[in-house]
């Protein structure tokens, strides 16, 4: 398996995520947002830079990180996100990579959640961009967005072209559904037939029932036994840091909701090295 994190993380500075992932022994970086920019605003100079700087060190771009389908379902949001969309698949170009995150919209003001078939209607029109720009998208149950859980992205999934739709399994995420799902077996089963790529956070809760992020294999999520799973399954991809946490300071709902920026990544270097080593022992434990 590969190892990366998600680089705002710990920092929105490039050269010092570089550094970060040689020091902590990874093999590449998912890029969220970068020098206070989300990365679809990066200008094409820049990214191509940063592209041949990777190269140098040996390293590669595990994921892009985008926050597409993160709006409401309708018109005018699903213009805008089909446009991000475009210059995802471009940052995606630069750095060779096939796969771009996405989500499936916030769930509605009156609190129902959308039907598999209208959020289907909304990625069609994405399917378009993918097939010919030659990409992938790949969905996280989220549980802002209406498939708040694995389950509920497996439904949409089957509903969904397996060439340019894929699944993020996210087990940490899964601590935080209002369903309350279990993150593994169950979540991972669920969408393990589409799994393109893995997030890596864990949580536990507070004395009033509140998710709070902690270090993998410090919380709530059976990693070891996740990993011996994947293993078992043949998976070989990525596995990608997302802490979630600062070792200082508590993350806002909003921050949480919508990851990207300066205010977000202050203080994240220390609970990304922290997760970054307490995971690397659980990987020696199960892959020698």
């Amino acid at each position: 398996m590969k190892l990366s994190f998600i680089t705002d993380e710990g920092t929105q500075d490039f050269e010092e995520a570089v550094r970060f992932a040689r020091e902590q022994g990874l093999q590449g970086l998912e890029l969220r947002s970068v020098e206070d920019k989300p990365i679809d605003r990066i200008p094409r100079t820049a990214l191509r830079a940063w592209e041949r700087r990777l190269r140098e060190e040996g390293l590669m771009v595990s994921n892009i990180a985008g926050s597409f389908g993160k709006c409401r379902a309708g018109l005018d949001d699903m213009d805008k996100e089909l446009e991000k969309l475009q210059r995802l698949c471009d940052a995606a170009d630069i750095f060779g990579c096939e796969t771009i995150r996405g989500f499936c919209f916030f769930i509605p003001d009156n609190g129902i959640p959308l039907s598999g078939e209208r959020i289907k209607k909304e990625l069609d029109k994405a399917e378009v961009i993918l097939r010919t720009r030659g990409k992938k998208l790949l969905l996280e149950a989220d549980p802002s967005v209406n498939t708040t859980n694995h389950g509920q992205l497996s439904k949409l999934l089957k509903l969904l072209d397996p060439e340019f739709f894929g699944a993020i399994y996210d087990p940490g995420n899964d601590l935080f559904d209002p369903e309350g799902e279990e993150p593994f077996p169950r979540g991972y089963e669920a969408v393990a037939e589409r799994l393109a790529h893995v997030h890596v956070k864990d949580a536990v809760y507070d004395q009033a029932g509140r998710p709070v992020c902690v270090a993998p294999g410090k919380g709530l999520v059976p990693y070891r036994e996740v990993l011996e799973r994947l293993k078992n399954d043949g998976y070989e991809g990525w596995l990608s840091l997302e802490p979630h946490y600062r070792k200082d300071v508590r993350l806002t709902e909003e921050q949480m909701r919508l990851p990207q920026g300066a205010s977000f990544s202050r203080g994240g270097l220390e609970a990304a090295a922290e997760s970054a080593e307490a995971f690397k022992s659980l990987l020696e434990d199960i892959y020698g």
